[in-house]
């Protein structure tokens, strides 16, 4: 046997009717926001005695709850937009903690307001990343 150090089969993501395209993402938002729950029901920092694994966990459930608000401001939907405040509503009563942690980051401003104006520039960024990183 000889290995040949060649990509035979190249897997495309983004493309169309895959789970990680935008707008496939987008109609089953409702299961995002179900591990962005999950994620803040289970996360108890006063069990995290590591400094590096409480920044790692926070850094995971902030990136997690960006992207259901992102995907959700794309959408722009009212129904969206309730569902986004839901959110974080919910991590801020669920959790208040991870709330005071994660609602300060730089990400978490671009994407948590409603109103129009943040919601275009939440849009634009995450245009530019898109073209910048190629994805969806």
């Amino acid at each position: 046997m000889y290995y040949l150090p060649v990509d035979f089969y190249r897997y495309l993501i983004g493309r169309e009717g895959q789970s990680v395209n935008e707008q496939v993402m987008i109609k089953c938002i409702d299961q995002q926001l179900k591990v962005n729950r999950l994620l803040v029901d289970q996360l108890d920092l006063s069990q995290v005695s590591h400094p590096k694994m409480r920044e790692y966990l926070l850094n995971h459930i902030e990136i997690t709850t960006v992207i259901s608000s992102t995907l959700l401001n794309r959408s722009e939907t009212a129904e969206h937009l309730a569902k986004k405040r839901q959110l974080w509503t919910y991590i801020q009563q669920k959790n208040p903690e991870v709330f005071q942690a994660i609602r300060k980051t730089m990400l978490s401003r671009l994407t948590k307001h409603s109103v129009l104006p943040d919601r275009k520039l939440s849009n634009v960024v995450y245009q530019i990343t898109k073209s910048v990183y190629g994805f969806n």
